[in-house]
């Protein structure tokens, strides 16, 4: 009877333990989208002074997970053989071998905007294939910046945006076939136009049209303006994406910020908003807030020595 009893006993403590193991084994590691999310920085490479060592330590302090070369309006001057941009005089040089330093630095990936506009497909591709020679991954492709403003040679070179849609379409199988791992992203646009104008204001409609088939996402920029609300800009985003129908296409916010002056007394916290808004937007991939040094909203003092008031927030935000 004894024995019986003890025997009885171990069977129990079995189950027990299985029991345990079966609950351990079926727990789900978190697999959630924020998780697949990227943050980081847009950043104009020729509004960057030329590197230093302290100006790669805090830029890696700010522990970017995206950064984006060669940066927004840029894409469309810039000679990335030679570091500079053409449209105007040079105060630095910034070679692709520093994309390369930047990711070894900060761990971040880069998402590259390439020149749809100006230069040849070869020419964009070379530039990859030498940016992945340094051992840099190839992950994500923007086709173009902005392309839908009202610039001069914009429209002369995308006078629709079916024009620009084409030209999508020729260059993406092309790039896939070079780099079958990258995402590729075609841009729309990210506020209101008055109907009048009408190739802004049907700009995403024959994007999305034609491209959707093609693209892996689409890219928009999100920015308060000077004389606006972030509530009130929100509004009208959301209904833009809301008409844009981009289905299921992963959405890259590759510039946001706030366009009103630092002074003014509701900056900082609607940045904030907005960078809370963004990152949690759905089917948002990367968020990338404008930019890192060199203009007026910076995060990094001109000198690349300090951190402003802005560079505190996302300094605060990353911890």
């Amino acid at each position: 009877m004894k024995n019986i009893t003890i025997s009885y006993f171990l069977i129990l403590i079995i189950i027990f333990i299985g029991c345990r193991s079966n609950k351990q084994s079926s727990v789900v590691p978190n697999t959630s989208t924020s998780d697949s999310k990227k943050i980081g920085f847009n950043q104009n490479f020729s509004m960057m002074p030329n590197m230093t060592e302290t100006l790669y330590k805090n830029i890696s302090l700010l522990k970017p997970q995206i950064l984006r070369y060669p940066g927004g309006t840029v894409t469309h001057s810039w000679n990335w053989q030679e570091g500079i941009i053409e449209s105007r005089a040079s105060k630095s040089v910034h070679l692709i071998n520093e994309i390369k330093t930047l990711v070894d630095k900060t761990g971040a990936e880069f998402v590259f905007v390439l020149d749809i506009l100006n230069k040849p497909l070869s020419d964009q591709i070379a530039m990859l294939s030498a940016i992945e020679k340094l051992g840099v991954k190839i992950s994500f492709i923007e086709l173009g910046n902005e392309l839908y403003a009202q610039e001069t040679e914009y429209k002369e070179v995308f006078n629709t945006g079916s024009d620009y849609a084409k030209k999508v379409n020729l260059w993406v199988p092309e790039l896939k076939k070079r780099f079958p791992n990258a995402k590729i992203a075609a841009l729309l646009l990210g506020r209101k136009v008055q109907p009048g104008n009408t190739r802004m204001f049907n700009w995403n409609r024959l994007v999305v049209d034609n491209t959707i088939e093609k693209v892996d996402a689409f890219t928009y920029h999100f920015y308060i303006g000077e004389s606006s609300t972030f509530l009130s800009e929100k509004s009208e985003f959301e209904e833009i994406t809301k008409t844009a129908n981009t289905l299921e296409k992963e959405l890259w916010f590759t510039e946001y910020g706030n366009q009103k002056a630092k002074t003014h007394p509701d900056y900082y916290t609607e940045l904030s908003t907005l960078a809370n808004y963004l990152e949690s937007f759905p089917k948002a991939k990367l968020i990338l807030n404008h930019q890192i040094i060199g203009g007026t909203k910076n995060k990094i003092t001109e000198d690349g020595l300090s951190f402003d008031e802005e560079g505190k927030l996302f300094l605060n935000r990353v911890k």
